[in-house]
């Protein structure tokens, strides 16, 4: 059962972790989008038709992808460290209550 809730709560933190970094990923794209073409409204005069707001680019950024792979992997990792160095703890633990 302890294994089980474990597994869970692994996958939790892992999927929290990726959808927070999908979400600031697509956040900081949509302000460099923003922010791009502000800044090049006002050097040339262009017509452009509106898009309303959240229709502007349904696909997620390579970017995006790449920092939303590299948040749950890097968590993954410093789970798993953490796990591993849990358990050396414990061993050295176990070996010191059991010598006289």
């Amino acid at each position: 059962m302890r294994r089980t809730f474990d597994f869970v709560l692994i996958i939790v933190v892992l999927t929290a972790v990726g959808f927070g970094a999908y979400k600031l990923g697509r956040l900081i794209d949509n302000k460099s989008n923003e922010a791009a073409s502000e800044s090049a409204g006002s050097t040339v005069t262009t017509t452009s038709t509106s898009v309303p707001r959240g229709h502007q680019s349904s696909k997620p950024s390579r970017r995006t992808i790449e920092i939303t792979v590299v948040a749950v992997g890097g968590t993954a990792v410093v789970l798993l460290l953490f796990s591993l160095g849990g358990s050396a703890a414990r061993a050295r633990r176990r070996q010191r209550w059991r010598s006289p």
